[in-house]
């Protein structure tokens, strides 16, 4: 269980932290739309996306860390590994192999094996 916890807790760090790192990123993103030549409406709604996108990751990171500390938690860990591993598969889709590709698969491992091992056994 305690496994557990450290596991949830690494793939939580390295998803906020990512977050954040992707959202601060924004500066970049506006950049290339002008070099880009992207108009109206596509910029806006790039980095509306770039943002959401940010925020979610954030949004996850959280939501698996406080799961870990409630009982029960590991059902909802599961589903954040669940929202992890798709993202991952949109991301090989549509950027291919890559880096984000790489971090969104590893924390969803991570999120993935913490809440199997938070789980608690049926009775």
């Amino acid at each position: 269980m305690k496994t557990g916890h450290w596991l949830t807790g690494i793939g939580s760090i390295v998803l906020l932290l990512t977050g954040i790192g992707h959202g601060l990123r924004i500066v970049d993103l506006q950049k290339m739309i002008v070099d880009g030549g992207m108009k109206a409406p596509l910029d806006v709604i790039l980095k509306a996306c770039w943002l959401a996108f940010s925020g979610e990751m954030i949004a996850l990171a959280v939501i698996a860390m406080v799961a870990s500390g409630m009982a029960g938690g590991g059902r909802i860990v599961l589903i954040c590994a669940a929202t992890m591993i798709v993202n991952a598969v949109l991301l090989l889709h549509f950027v291919g192999p890559s880096f984000p590709v790489y971090v969104s698969a590893t924390v969803a491992v991570l999120l993935l094996a913490g809440g199997l091992l938070q789980r608690k056994p049926a009775a």
